[in-house]
């Protein structure tokens, strides 16, 4: 089953809220299992691109059933690296992305954009107690 939309919904407002705290301007995505979009939220001004890397870094979560930031040691890897071809740049790996797992099961992924790998990580890691 995957991420109810209004789930979705709240996890991205929770990681807005607190992106103006750190005031910084933030896409988040949310995607099924299969990594595709749930939900989206672009913050007003947050760059364009935070669109994309955020649906990627959260396909990524979704795809590996893990953290992005734990992909950072493969990515000079042949294998790693054909990957990231053989998906037209959709593997991306850094901080950000985070499966979301209920009852041991992935129901699919959060991610963040727009900030620090430090920041995004704590974005994800507050929106998934929603």
């Amino acid at each position: 089953m995957p991420v109810p939309v209004q789930r979705a919904i709240r996890m991205i407002q929770a990681a807005h809220t607190k992106a103006v705290e750190h005031a910084i301007l933030v896409t988040v995505a949310v995607v099924d299992e299969s990594g595709r979009i749930v939900a989206l939220g672009r913050m007003d001004r947050a760059r364009a691109m935070t669109v994309d890397l955020a649906v990627n870094k959260a396909y990524t979560a979704a795809s590996f059933q893990g953290p992005t930031h734990e992909l950072t040691a493969m990515v000079n890897q042949s294998w790693f690296q054909s990957l990231v071809v053989a998906n037209e740049g959709r593997i991306v790996a850094g901080g950000g992305g985070f499966p979301i797992v209920e009852g041991g099961a992935v129901l699919g992924a959060i991610a963040v954009a727009g900030g620090t790998d430090a920041q995004e990580r704590e974005l994800c890691e507050l929106a998934l107690k929603v």
